[in-house]
């Protein structure tokens, strides 16, 4: 509840002291009454926290006593003696009393009024009561959120953690299908037993809710389906009894799930195409999407997101759908989209590895083959469509080697610009710039290649290029003037050095991906 004896004496503006009944100062306060009966109890729940001036409280201690006692066997929650009006102090017999018997017993100030303390007991119930509501609605947005992203398996987990309790479902038949929680076998089984019975018995199944209790706690369970037909059933066991609240919960879950067991098949498909066009509304350059609207899709705005693509995917539609049930199964929020040009899926910068690895498995049963995927950076929600463009960039690169996942974040501005080119124009690229030193075609000694690469890939620097290739500096410079010569490039002028720079990587990558198709290693 909101408030107990112990936080209520904690206010400072009440000046409230515990005078008795310590031990029970935990007890929560359900509401503040106030009465002068000799015996209230008539009048009262259990759980109040019972006001009076002590205007007949009897003069003996034997009477105080009993009337402590019926006080804490009723179920009171503590007794709050004024001590102003008629009793200077709270009589002893009530404090020893309090402590006999657990109840708690405060002495309240002459300047404290009853009003003061009914308030406060109000407001903390009042405000714990909003609290409540409020969560309650976060539970249920979320219990909505994860019926859309993850189906019937998100809507038991989140219940489970909703709930911090064990739930199961089950098929008509009593058979367990989704789970989540500790026990949750043992409370399959238990529920399956008891709805066995029920049949032996001729308890009509339609019956939406049964609660039962047995050596191994409570649990309850919800009729999914039709009202004269169970489809399907949610159990909900724990230790303890579940509140109006939590029940409020189960029902609310009940019902989400009842609507996905019913749920047609073009309505699912209908989802599909809600999601597709979602992801490819934040694909668009300069598009205003409510990203408001992620949120219902397991997408959270202030988290980023990251993209993996795959280019050799296969039909469209068949690969959308394997790659978005793996996913589901795992209970993964992701964006899926496919077209002739391959597959991309957006999901939490976190997860893009195990995505990435999950959506190749999926993807080779589909196929019958492995294909590669390239992993765009982790960016905000807007920037969706950068990281889209770099995954896409990296499978490229990746595009020939199966089963091989390439992030754009480890490629180079030469991987990308060469890796994405087919074989045909890297050989033009390489050949057009470096066949004069080609020593298979030139007749050239193969040092001059090599000097060049060393050249280049030392910037243009002479003393650490002679270094490296162990000769003299003048020896090096009659290099460089005769490779010049021989190129028709000026290697002491920048532009110059990066063409024939780009043309060295595209030799390199020609010659490994020759090397890795003949299976052989790379030297």
């Amino acid at each position: 509840m909101g408030i107990t004896i112990e936080q209520l004496a904690g206010d400072g503006r009440l000046g409230l002291r515990i005078v008795g009944g310590l031990t029970g100062r935990r007890r929560d306060i359900t509401w503040a009454h106030t009465s002068e009966l000799l015996d209230p109890t008539a009048w009262l729940d259990g759980g109040e926290l019972l006001m009076t001036l002590g205007i007949n409280l009897p003069d003996d201690a034997v009477g105080q006593r009993a009337y402590v006692e019926r006080l804490a066997r009723l179920g009171a929650s503590g007794l709050a003696f004024d001590t102003g009006m008629i009793h200077p102090e709270v009589p002893e017999a009530l404090a020893q009393a309090g402590d006999e018997f657990g109840l708690p017993v405060l002495a309240i100030p002459a300047a404290t009024p009853f009003l003061a303390i009914s308030r406060a007991v109000i407001s903390a119930i009042t405000a714990d009561q909003v609290a409540l509501v409020a969560q309650i609605s976060r539970n249920q947005e979320r219990l909505a959120s994860a019926a859309m992203v993850k189906g019937a398996a998100g809507v038991v987990d989140t219940l489970a953690r909703a709930l911090a309790a064990t739930v199961v479902t089950l098929d008509g038949s009593g058979a367990a299908v989704d789970s989540a929680g500790a026990g949750a076998g043992r409370l399959a089984k238990r529920a399956a037993a008891l709805l066995d019975s029920r049949r032996g018995k001729g308890v009509p199944a339609r019956q939406q809710t049964i609660s039962h209790v047995d050596d191994d706690g409570y649990f309850t369970v919800q009729v999914l389906g039709k009202p004269k037909q169970a489809g399907g059933y949610l159990v909900v066991g724990g230790r303890r009894q579940l509140d109006s609240n939590q029940r409020l919960l189960v029902s609310h879950s009940a019902t989400l799930l009842s609507i996905l067991l019913d749920r047609p098949a073009h309505l699912h498909e209908a989802e599909i195409r809600l999601r597709r066009m979602l992801f490819r509304s934040l694909l668009r350059p300069g598009a205003d999407v409510d990203l408001g609207l992620l949120r219902y899709v397991g997408f959270a705005a202030d988290r980023e997101v990251a993209v993996v693509a795959v280019g050799d995917a296969g039909p469209p539609r068949a690969a959308e759908a394997a790659v978005d049930a793996a996913l589901a199964a795992r209970g993964i929020p992701a964006l899926v989209m496919a077209n002739s040009k391959g597959l991309a899926v957006l999901v939490g910068a976190a997860e893009r590895g195990e995505v990435a690895e999950m959506t190749l498995v999926a993807l080779r049963a589909s196929l019958g083959r492995l294909p590669s995927a390239g992993v765009g950076r982790g960016v905000e929600l807007g920037l969706a469509l950068d990281s889209y463009r770099q995954a896409i960039a990296a499978a490229r690169v990746a595009l020939g080697q199966p089963g091989q996942i390439i992030d754009f974040a480890e490629l180079s501005i030469f991987d990308v610009l060469l890796g994405t080119q087919s074989r045909d124009t890297l050989a033009a690229i390489a050949g057009s710039v470096l066949r004069p030193l080609e020593p298979r075609t030139s007749g050239l000694p193969a040092d001059l290649l090599r000097t060049t690469s060393e050249f280049l890939a030392h910037g243009g620097h002479w003393e650490a290029t002679a270094n490296a290739l162990g000769v003299h500096r003048h020896t090096l410079r009659n290099r460089i003037d005769r490779i010049s010569g021989i190129l028709g490039r000026d290697l002491t002028i920048a532009s110059e050095r990066a063409e024939v720079w780009l043309a060295l990587k595209a030799r390199e990558l020609l010659h490994l991906t020759s090397t890795e198709a003949a299976g052989e290693p790379d030297r």
